[in-house]
């Protein structure tokens, strides 16, 4: 997997690979952190519980064994700064 950061709109995008199990922390946060709760609410993603936190994760899983240079995951704050998570 490979993790791409950009610091604001112009800037040039850096790109590094990542440990499956650090990109699966990150989005298993993203999921459950209260820190990205308003993110999640624009998403119109709810507050999960456990169950339903595992089965994305599988669901992701199943996507990482079969599909290669998918975007999975990008996350832009206010300041856009990005990071995108891609296969």
């Amino acid at each position: 997997m490979k993790m791409y950061m950009k610091s604001n709109k112009r800037s040039k995008e850096t790109s590094s690979p990542v440990p499956n199990a650090i990109a699966y922390t990150v989005i298993r946060n993203f999921l459950i952190s209260k820190e990205f709760e308003d993110m999640r609410d624009e998403f119109c993603i709810n507050n999960l519980d456990k169950n339903q936190v595992n089965q994305i994760m599988v669901d992701i899983k199943w996507l990482f064994k079969n599909y290669k240079n998918l975007e999975v995951l990008v996350l832009e704050d206010s300041e856009n700064k990005s990071t995108r998570f891609v296969l």
